[in-house]
């Protein structure tokens, strides 16, 4: 196997582990940009339309947004169990 082929695998393993670290490092997390509850999910999507420079995968932006799309009660936290 030629050096160019171990380089090039080492570095894509290298990126990989960066990002992995970064997700650890700063709470990145799919199942908050992905709500299981719908209403949220709805938000989000609805927000992404209103705001191109909203993102779903910062924590501000994802509760700025439920504040202002969602009521009250849809926003309160879920029941510990439920959701994934």
């Amino acid at each position: 196997m030629p050096a160019n082929y171990v380089t090039m695998w080492g570095m894509l393993i290298l990126m990989a582990l960066g990002a992995l670290c970064e997700v650890d490092f700063h709470g990145f997390s799919l199942r908050a940009a992905y709500p299981a509850d719908l209403s949220k999910r709805d938000a989000l999507h609805r927000c992404g339309e209103m705001d191109s420079a909203f993102s779903r995968f910062s924590e501000g932006d994802r509760e700025t947004c439920y504040r202002a799309v969602l009521p009250a009660s849809a926003r309160a936290a879920p029941k510990p169990g439920a959701g994934w």
